[in-house]
């Protein structure tokens, strides 16, 4: 079976656009999202504590792209402790009635990352998270787990700041 340039040209043409639009998107800066871009001293990591469970578990989630998330303390590189979680809300403006009309949902906490060797590389870092919430009487469906789905994303953006901090770390020139 002969192959003709007709048939051979769009064959061809999908290559090339193909391998251009992987080369835009390399340029562009893309990655996958939740991958990160750890030390090689932190390519294993032992996450602990945490109250609800959550933080750890979208941490360990969110490393898995990036690094070996060990079993094991013994196993680790590195151990990331989360020393501390509290959430927290408050009232900022009632109606006439007295019904909370805003509320502030606040979701602080407090972790640490030691070497294995004991080398301290973040000691107590706090971070703080803070998010509006309206209750409007006229849409009582679409509010009533809103505070809910809020208190999730908190903990989720959480985990992103704590291994954004983790990338941005110099382990070499903290080790020294």
């Amino acid at each position: 079976m002969m192959v003709t340039r007709s048939q051979l040209f769009p064959a061809v043409r999908v290559v090339l656009l193909f391998c251009l639009l992987a080369s835009v998107l390399t340029a562009c800066g893309f990655k996958l999202r939740g991958a990160f871009n750890l030390p090689a001293e932190l390519q294993k990591i032992y996450v602990v504590g945490g109250q609800s469970g959550e933080l750890r578990k979208d941490l360990n989630d969110m490393l898995a792209y990036s690094a070996e998330v060990v079993a094991k303390r013994q196993d680790a590189d590195a151990v990331l402790t989360i020393d501390k979680e509290e959430l927290d809300s408050r009232t900022l403006s009632v109606d006439s009635r007295g019904k909370v009309r805003e509320s502030e949902i606040q979701y602080s906490v407090i972790y640490s990352l030691i070497m294995a060797n004991g080398d301290v590389l973040l000691d107590k870092e706090p971070l703080l998270l803070v998010r509006d919430v309206i209750n409007d009487d006229n849409d009582i469906i679409g509010r009533s787990n809103e505070s809910d789905v809020v208190k999730r994303d908190l903990k989720r953006d959480a985990a992103q700041q704590i291994l954004r901090r983790v990338q941005a770390l110099n382990v070499k020139a903290i080790q020294q």
